[in-house]
């Protein structure tokens, strides 16, 4: 029996060392039949199948739920991108939830939203 039990722990290991500790604004939107519910939050991990958030909202577990994660990277160093995630409710807790990913999707945030970004990060450094 111990050799389950050292599978396990691998198994648990394996699965925390490859959630990332992303922190970044999210908009999420439940579609939970005639209420959808939608609100803000911030990503608290991300991995190839989970992501973990902050929510306002208390959400059912296998609820369908759209995640739309401002992404940290630019693309080809000059356009924000958006990362929306599809995915059901597996984890729900009082301000937070995780989604199991079914499916995800790249997309630009456009060239003013550059410039809009580029504005607060000058604004920024010239406050400090």
């Amino acid at each position: 029996m111990a050799w389950k039990d050292d599978a396990r722990a691998r198994a648990a290991v394996r699965q925390l060392r490859y959630r990332f500790p992303i922190r970044q604004d999210v908009r999420y939107q439940c579609q939970n039949g005639s209420n959808p519910t939608s609100g803000t939050g911030k990503t608290l991990e991300i991995s190839s199948r989970e992501v973990r958030f902050t929510t306002q909202h208390a959400l059912e577990v296998g609820e369908p739920v759209e995640l739309a994660v401002d992404w940290p990277a630019l693309l080809d160093n000059t356009c924000l991108m958006k990362l929306f995630i599809h995915g059901c409710v597996v984890e729900s807790a009082p301000g937070s939830a995780a989604i199991r990913i079914e499916r995800h999707e790249f997309r630009t945030r456009g060239s003013r939203a550059v410039a809009q970004s580029a504005a607060r990060s000058a604004f920024a450094a010239a406050a400090s």
